[in-house]
């Protein structure tokens, strides 16, 4: 079988959440007598192939597409494009296969859970006619089918989704597997973008947006903000202590509503859905909305002043007490080791 991880290019840098897919696509493989490919698409593509090739890609395909010369972007809409490029690539890479006499192997197409592929997943598997499973936590090759396990109704209960076909796509939530590097000589293949309608966008440039840092996606340290963060004066500490763990802020739906911070840090079922190495829970009471975006995280230690409250039930650690005396008390002894 081949397992293909479909990776847009549009950074400079290989996401960590693409390395991921790259990693489990070795995994797949190895138990199941396959072979890795790395689909690179967009245009920074082709700088990003020895990067695959480090982690276990023996087959690139790579297409980069476009610039427009005179708008200096990419002259697309973003999601058509890689629709369009992911239905070519099977197309052709299919049609060479066919032609060195092989019988045709399953494809298991793998794609980190990003916002575009959360825009593009659905689109290439109606365009493709195939099975997709979305935001996939583990998965298996059996030898005729794909098997997945995927959370549902808000992370309470854990799926098992299998899907036959010639073709499967999935999506991969990030943060669950550590990246690994397996070397190999690869060999690549180069493919011209296909045309796409002149209706669409330019692509100039990759803005974060304001209050954003990093992707939390892609976050090791989070430190989540509910209710207990009232003011000013609790929002400082915060401010702190991130800079102290190097962690990033995410914020519950409480904060999202009242404009304390930005939306785009919002963590649940309504925003992201995160697995960093550690999740610092600071007054949120563990609503099942907010649950649903980082119960996966590897270490969750939750403050909170209500001994009742839901999230102490899903934390590792967890300390019952008044936030605004508990972090300048945390901040000073980090201060302290630091100093």
């Amino acid at each position: 079988m081949r397992v293909c991880a479909v990776i847009p290019c549009f950074q400079e840098e290989l996401r960590s959440s693409a390395l991921e897919v790259l990693t489990k696509a070795t995994i797949v493989a190895s138990s199941s007598g396959g072979r890795v490919e790395a689909w690179l698409v967009g245009p920074t593509a082709e700088k990003h192939s020895s990067k695959a090739a480090q982690y276990g890609a023996a087959t690139l395909r790579v297409m980069e597409l476009e610039v427009d010369s005179e708008a200096k972007g990419v002259n697309v809409s973003l999601g058509r494009r890689i629709v369009d490029a992911v239905d070519e690539l099977m197309t052709q890479s299919t049609a060479e296969l066919a032609t060195e006499g092989a019988p045709q192997p399953p494809s298991l197409l793998l794609f980190d859970n990003t916002e575009l592929t959360k825009d593009v997943l659905g689109a290439c598997g109606a365009r493709l006619d195939v099975p997709v499973i979305a935001d996939v936590v583990d998965l298996s090759w059996d030898g005729h089918q794909c098997i997945a396990q995927r959370p549902t109704y808000a992370s309470k209960v854990m799926s098992k989704v299998h899907a036959e076909g010639s073709v499967i796509l999935c999506s991969i939530r990030a943060g669950l597997f550590e990246p690994d590097e397996k070397p190999v000589k690869a060999t690549t293949h180069r493919y011209k973008s296909p045309q796409t309608d002149l209706l669409g966008q330019v692509l100039k440039e990759l803005v974060a947006p304001e209050g954003d840092t990093v992707d939390l996606t892609e976050a090791p340290i989070i430190i989540g903000v509910g209710r207990g963060i009232a003011d000013e004066t609790g929002k400082d500490l915060v401010a702190k202590l991130a800079t102290l763990i190097r962690g990033e802020i995410a914020i519950s739906r409480a904060h999202f509503e009242s404009g304390m911070y930005s939306h785009t840090l919002l963590v649940g079922q309504s925003g992201k859905v995160v697995a960093p190495r550690l999740y610092l829970a600071l007054g949120i009471s563990g609503s099942i909305q907010h649950v649903a975006g980082m119960s996966e995280s590897h270490t969750i230690i939750a403050i909170n002043k209500d001994p009742e409250a839901p999230i102490f039930d899903l934390a590792d650690l967890g300390i019952v007490g008044d936030l605004y005396q508990i972090l300048p008390a945390l901040i000073h002894a980090l201060e302290s080791t630091q100093a």
